[in-house]
């Protein structure tokens, strides 16, 4: 059966979400979805739809996203997936061997690659799949193309004291993931580590990446395949250690993993092949089940995404335009001679509520909707979502930096 766990913690996020909601974590297919009560769904939902926060024209229940609403501590994630055709939006994955791949026949078949290939599936980018990197790759060579990405930060034999290193920190520092993914207590249980010191080294840990990011990430808390050796009383202590953490902390969610692998009689008869020969790795079915219910707990949906901005800042970019008008669109009073097509007058434009140049030509987004001008002196608008209004070949800023250079026109310069 999967865990309950009532929304105990007092914040924005879930004042915003329809009262008497049940949020249903872990557990193998389980779902995670709001239960409203008939009573109340109708008037909090309509509540929370006015609701607009930063005056920027936008609701929070638009801004925040339907998953965020209903799964606040998935938040930084929904709204990075949001962003992923211009930025990257990257997860790292901490554990010990299990996390590394032990056990699966290839690279694509563990854990940790099936999660990513089934969020890149879900949320497609404008560029090709990235591959699961290991955490020296990733560093040496950060990949900065958009879409989701996945770093294998797993070192085998570790424990909730080990886990994260000074390689692991710098490499938070210099990625800024959305999400960490922390699969952590199969060898703690076997060690017989104090759960009371196990749920602080992995709280400790938690809050070390969070100073070490500028906009602090989520952080999703796995509990893994009971070991043989150690009893289901037992298990289910370092379960409830790491369900303590996630419920101290926003942005922080418990996945019990490890019962859909009990369901399954995974420690038993095994008839699903979900464990190795060794009786603790888990095979590629094993890797399989685990990163299917993964997924399923965290129930992302492209249908639950926000529009990728801040419900408490008018102006997330920061480049002069409020959210509201950027997503809506605006009106850019500037005649274009195009080089094909007939000549536009009046032209309405929309640009990215948290990029502050959308088309990248080198004119920020507020400058080309306002107006700038031209090295003659002659003040023009120009598309922010085009790097090249007139489409000469030419992007905007290139033409405005250029003598006798006009981005409204696609009459070339003399010379």
């Amino acid at each position: 059966m999967p865990a309950v766990r009532p929304p105990t913690r007092a914040s924005a996020w879930w004042r915003l979400a329809p009262a008497g909601a049940l949020v249903v974590v872990c557990g193998a297919g389980a779902q995670l979805a709001t239960t409203p009560t008939p009573a109340v769904a109708s008037a909090s939902a309509e509540r929370s739809s006015a609701v607009d926060r930063d005056d920027d024209g936008l609701s929070d229940r638009r801004e925040l996203g339907a998953t965020a609403l209903r799964h606040p501590d998935l938040g930084p994630l929904t709204t990075a997936l949001a962003q992923r055709r211009e930025r990257s939006v990257r997860l790292l994955f901490l554990g010990s061997s299990t996390t590394y791949g032990v056990g699966a026949s290839a690279p694509a078949t563990r854990y940790v690659d099936r999660v990513v290939a089934g969020l890149q599936a879900s949320f497609p980018s404008r560029t090709a799949d990235a591959p699961v990197r290991d955490l020296r790759r990733s560093t040496l060579r950060p990949d900065r193309s958009p879409g989701v990405q996945g770093v294998n930060g797993g070192v085998g034999g570790t424990t909730a004291e080990t886990y994260f290193t000074d390689a692991h920190a710098y490499a938070v520092r210099l990625l800024q993931p959305a999400c960490v993914v922390h699969l952590i207590g199969s060898n703690d249980t076997v060690e017989q580590v104090p759960v009371a010191t196990f749920r602080a080294r992995v709280a400790a840990v938690v809050r070390r990446i969070d100073s070490l990011t500028r906009r602090p990430p989520c952080h999703i808390l796995v509990q893994p395949v009971r070991r043989y050796q150690v009893g289901v009383e037992a298990w289910a202590a370092y379960g409830e250690a790491l369900r303590q953490v996630a419920d101290a902390d926003l942005r922080v969610t418990y996945v019990d993993a490890g019962a859909a692998f009990e369901a399954y009689d995974a420690l038993g008869a095994d008839p699903a092949n979900l464990i190795g020969t060794d009786a603790v790795h888990l095979t590629d079915a094993g890797h399989a089940l685990l990163a299917t219910t993964v997924l399923d707990a965290l129930a992302l949906s492209r249908d639950g995404l926000s529009t990728g901005t801040d419900p408490r800042d008018a102006d997330s970019d920061g480049d002069g335009l409020t959210d509201g008008s950027e997503v809506r669109g605006y009106v850019v009073r500037q005649r274009v001679e195009r080089c094909a097509g007939r000549v536009v007058v009046r032209q309405r434009a929309r640009s990215l509520p948290y990029v502050r140049d959308t088309d990248g030509d080198g004119i920020g987004d507020q400058r080309e909707a306002a107006g700038y001008r031209l090295l003659d002196g002659r003040t023009v608008r120009t598309d922010p979502s085009e790097a090249d209004t007139d489409r000469d070949g030419r992007t905007d800023g290139r033409e405005a930096r250029t003598p006798g250079g006009d981005p409204t026109t696609c009459r070339r310069p003399a010379g």
